[in-house]
């Protein structure tokens, strides 16, 4: 059976994840009044490009087995860091490119990109980070009775992760997915820019490497290169930090002016 303070931490951080989400949408919508449409065009283009194109060339290129174990992972780390990294940020950055082309019509307000951002990291922060926590609030609920079916069938490794499961690592899910919704939101922005503003095409390739590179930890992570979370995410908020910095001197050098209504 998995402790009630598990389930407790597990609820909370979920019900923190939602929050967060929720808090940066009305944030946003009072501020710079956001649009829905572009906001569900992030989202349908997130699950496009990632879950679905994204994840096709995975299956081709990785070929998982069926136990999800990946080869390429242990004969070769470093082309699988390469291609895992820009891949994810190819596939994205060409999704809010083509989204912004075909919002350019009838969307072309700066708020756009802020309404884009919020879908696509949003979906992305509820659908990686909110569903596991859902997935194990849920089974640890179920294991509450250890002799429930859930109980006489879950894999005795998944059951002993659960109950081995720490507060502090269920909140990693909370201290990783937010500061990636602000550099989605980021990113939407520079690619808005490179999208709608004259002689600033170059933010494209651009947003597409920095993607990249804050993506590099994690992948580091997944083959055994780096194991100090402490590097891990101070890396992750230290590269927001200056991401958010960037953005908002590529915003200055654009005269715009965000969280300000009225905008052009």
């Amino acid at each position: 059976m998995v402790p009630d303070s598990i389930i407790i931490v597990n609820a909370l951080a979920l019900f923190i994840l939602i929050a967060l989400f929720l808090a940066t949408f009305f944030l946003l919508r009072r501020k710079v009044s956001i649009q829905v449409i572009p906001l569900l065009v992030g989202i349908a283009f997130f699950i496009i490009f990632s879950l679905v194109l994204e994840q096709g060339l995975h299956s081709i290129v990785l070929q998982p087995n069926a136990q999800g174990q990946i080869t390429l992972m242990n004969t070769h780390p470093l082309f699988y860091i390469l291609y895992g990294i820009f891949a994810a940020g190819i596939f994205e950055e060409l999704a809010r490119f083509i989204a912004f082309k075909l919002l350019k019509q009838g969307y072309a307000n700066f708020g756009t990109s802020l309404a884009y951002g919020l879908g696509h990291g949003g979906i992305e922060m509820l659908i990686i980070g909110g569903g596991s926590l859902l997935g194990n609030l849920v089974i640890s609920i179920l294991l509450r009775n250890p002799n429930g079916q859930l109980a006489q069938e879950l894999s005795p490794s998944i059951i002993q992760a659960l109950q081995n499961t720490s507060a502090g690592e269920i909140f990693y899910v909370v201290i990783e997915r937010f500061p990636v919704l602000l550099v989605q939101i980021c990113l939407s922005v520079l690619v808005w820019v490179a999208v709608n503003k004259t002689k600033q095409l170059w933010l494209f390739p651009l947003s597409i490497t920095i993607h990249a590179l804050i993506d590099l930890p994690g992948a580091m992570v997944q083959v055994g290169f780096l194991s100090n979370y402490v590097v891990l995410y101070g890396s992750l908020y230290l590269m927001t930090a200056g991401l958010i910095f960037f953005t908002m001197r590529i915003l200055k050098n654009n005269e715009l002016y965000p969280l300000k209504k009225g905008l052009p």
